[in-house]
């Protein structure tokens, strides 16, 4: 084998069979070295040798002057020393003259990898600045088709909106760079004081949108959904297993209330990790029957009776789901994400006079970024209207924002969407 021309500092060959007097061997036979199967002669079988290291060389060698020679030494000092069937083998490392001296050209290759690491940068740099157009062109195709499509089409869909160009602006800035687990003033990650501000501004114009007094309501602008906030709500406030009543999916309500289909499939988180229980409208008139309703809740017993749904096209009785609540000891939710743009328009009406915890999306008749919102009910708690004698508890203030905000983080969102 030709190793003249190895880029590697180190070389690899054989002494004589003996070894150097000057080298004492370690009586170690912990390290063995035996030849593979594959390469034995069945007819003459070879036995396991011991690995033997050769401790370094401890004299000195000196001239009859008394002065040691360096040369020689700096010569020793660069090998290694050891033996393998018998046979003593030399590691010898290059020193740096020597390698310099043997690579005429690792100037100029050096000069080259230099240059090329440099272009690249320079690559890497241009293509950042690209537009999209230019850095992808195939995605950018097919958002310029997604984007015809919309301005051609007639949407029906109430689950989707038409955002302003601020909104776009906002949501393709560089706030997208940042990670902002936690709350404000309470992030797990430093640099946030900006974004502290951003949240804060957010939580006191949700607030204002529907007119809430920030005494008696509380916000949390960070889940991604409706869906997702409906379910940190779920296990703030319950345990796996407790019971939530909500609209059937079919009769116009949501899949995150707990649905399940006829034969019995579980086809959402909240299905899946509490026991549900729905309500129906009667199919003849095509509301909601609150008779019904009430007796089903007093049977069934929910920790959360929820009222909204994605398509009922009714007003909700929101002072009948109160009583309703009450009697049976449930807290009383309303997700309102498919009409909270005509709530805070004052075009329907308020959930808020009546419910405990109300959830919404923002993307869609709200008309902002896309994702979903928690009020909570704190301070005082109301007088519970029609509640039994022997139900409730002793306390009598809200306990919901402490719970919920630890429900949606750490316990189920990973970071804030701004």
């Amino acid at each position: 084998m030709d190793l003249s021309h190895s880029q590697s500092s180190l070389s690899l060959g054989f002494l004589s069979q003996s070894s150097p007097p000057h080298r004492t061997q370690i009586a170690d036979d912990s390290i063995s070295f035996q030849i593979d199967s594959s390469f034995r002669d069945p007819a003459h079988p070879v036995s396991t040798i011991p690995l033997q290291l050769l401790e370094q060389q401890t004299e000195d060698h000196r001239d009859d002057n008394g002065v040691e020679d360096r040369e020689g030494r700096e010569e020793e000092d660069e090998e290694e020393e050891f033996s393998i069937l018998g046979h003593s083998m030399c590691l010898k490392r290059r020193r740096d003259s020597e390698s310099s001296s043997s690579s005429p050209f690792s100037s100029k290759r050096l000069s080259m990898e230099q240059s090329d690491l440099e272009a690249r940068r320079s690559a890497v740099r241009a293509w950042g600045d690209q537009p999209l157009c230019v850095a992808d062109p195939d995605v950018f195709e097919i958002m310029e088709k997604e984007k015809q499509r919309q301005f051609k089409g007639i949407e029906l869909i109430a689950s989707e909106n038409f955002v302003c160009k601020a909104v776009m602006e906002a949501l393709g800035s560089h706030l997208t760079n940042k990670y902002s687990e936690g709350m404000p003033g309470a992030r797990y990650y430093g640099g946030n004081q900006y974004i502290d501000e951003i949240e804060t501004l957010c939580c006191d114009r949700a607030l204002a949108a529907f007119n809430l007094d920030s005494e008696n309501w509380g916000v949390n602008v960070q889940p991604y959904s409706c869906t997702s906030a409906n379910f940190a709500v779920y296990t703030g406030l319950l345990l796996p297993g407790d019971r939530i009543m909500g609209l059937d999916t079919p009769s116009g309500g949501n899949t995150s209330h707990g649905y399940y289909t006829p034969n019995g499939r579980k086809v959402s988180g909240a299905s899946i990790f509490f026991e549900s229980l729905p309500y129906k409208v009667n199919p003849q008139t095509g509301y909601i029957d609150y008779d019904k309703l009430e007796e089903r809740a007093l049977d069934f017993r929910p920790k959360i009776l929820i009222c909204g749904g994605s398509s009922y096209p009714r007003e909700l009785d929101y002072a009948r789901f109160r009583q309703i609540a009450d009697k049976c000891g449930a807290v009383l939710l309303c997700d309102m994400a498919q009409i909270s743009g005509l709530i805070a328009a004052k075009e329907c009406v308020s959930p808020f006079d009546y419910c405990d915890i109300v959830t919404s999306t923002t993307h869609k008749s709200l008309r902002g970024p896309r994702g979903g919102i928690i009020f909570y009910r704190k301070g005082t708690k109301l007088r519970k209207r029609g509640m039994l004698l022997s139900q409730g508890d002793d306390s009598d203030q809200y306990d919901f924002e402490e719970k919920i905000n630890f429900a949606v983080f750490p316990v189920i969102a990973r970071w804030t969407t701004q």
